[in-house]
């Protein structure tokens, strides 16, 4: 999996999303990966929920055991969804790591459909996060963040508010760096003396 992070808490999380996969060929002796099966081995064509983590290495075989289904948050009527408003939409409860699960997904989408829903809710939900936090509104009064939002909205209040500690301030003035001035000195005396 290259888009892993070994230490990220957030990527284990990420990768222990179970998501959809039908298993191209019989295995035996697996087939307690299917809660509904009688029988011990895993017959080909069967539907089942497993780990991405686990789903990620199964595919990569060659020939690949699974084929990796989009999850449900990620199929066409949450895509519409949210390409037409995703400001509406709870992150949180539709999956609180949807952007970074999405990159998972997003290579086994064949269309690239899940790639460009990534981006269009990202840029809508952005600029809605970034309004409230930099107004007087507060970030709690929009719809509830996924994990990656709330960083964000994190990391813009306390800039945002060092920028103010910095602007309220005053004692500093900004003045020109002595290599500008001398730079400056120069290129006056080299043009007095044409």
């Amino acid at each position: 999996m290259e888009n892993s992070n070994y230490l990220s808490v957030t990527d284990i999380l990420v990768t222990n999303e179970k998501i959809p996969c039908k298993f191209l060929h019989d295995l035996p002796k697996m087939g307690f990966l299917d809660p509904s099966a009688a029988d011990n081995d895993l017959k080909a064509g069967t539907n089942v929920e497993i780990p991405l983590w686990l789903a990620e290495s199964l595919y990569s075989r060659r020939p690949p055991l699974v084929s990796v289904e989009l999850p449900k948050i990620y199929k066409d009527s949450y895509r519409e969804i949210l390409n037409a408003d995703a400001c509406t939409v709870d992150m949180h409860k539709l999956n609180q790591h949807f952007y970074e699960l999405g990159c998972y997904i997003a290579k086994h989408d064949i269309k690239g459909e899940v790639a460009n829903t990534l981006i269009n809710t990202f840029r809508q939900r952005f600029r809605m996060l970034l309004s409230a936090c930099v107004s007087t509104d507060s970030v709690g009064a929009i719809q509830p963040l996924s994990a990656s939002e709330r960083q964000q909205a994190a990391d813009a209040g306390s800039t945002e508010k060092a920028l103010a500690t910095w602007l309220q301030r005053g004692d500093s003035v900004l003045t020109t760096a002595n290599m500008v001035a001398n730079h400056r000195k120069r290129k006056r005396a080299e043009m007095e003396m044409f």
